[in-house]
């Protein structure tokens, strides 16, 4: 699978921008240095209006499909002003992603680890012809 299908960016109610994309895609793709194990990654841009003086707040989230379970992230811009700035919210859903996925990564490990190991112990002996 190519990056180019493994990671990608969806705009909903956001001014769609090749910078932001490549910059999400690349920041979706250091997450693949936590997990060896992501099959699918969309990270989506929600713009959210704001009225009176204060910008546009950004939403985003990203749904990592993995051979287990799916990790969700969400960032609510409401609760953070941050997240005017879309590189920031981006930032902060990548990062709240990556400690899903070592958490992840801390179970599924352990549990692969233990369950190769019980195999192995558990073969018949060859005997020897």
């Amino acid at each position: 699978m190519t990056d180019y299908e493994q990671f990608s960016v969806v705009f909903n109610q956001a001014e769609p921008s090749e910078a932001v994309r490549q910059r999400a895609e690349y920041m979706m793709s250091k997450l693949a240095r936590v997990s060896g194990h992501i099959m699918r990654c969309v990270m989506t841009i929600e713009g959210r209006h704001r009225h009176h003086h204060q910008g546009n707040l950004f939403h985003i989230s990203i749904r990592i499909r993995l051979p287990f379970r799916d990790v969700v992230v969400t960032r609510d811009p409401e609760r953070d002003h941050a997240h005017e700035d879309i590189y920031v919210a981006m930032r902060d859903a990548v990062d709240a992603a990556k400690r899903q996925l070592q958490t992840y990564e801390e179970e599924f490990g352990g549990k692969h680890a233990q369950h190769e190991q019980e195999r192995f112990e558990n073969r018949p002996e060859q005997q020897p012809e």
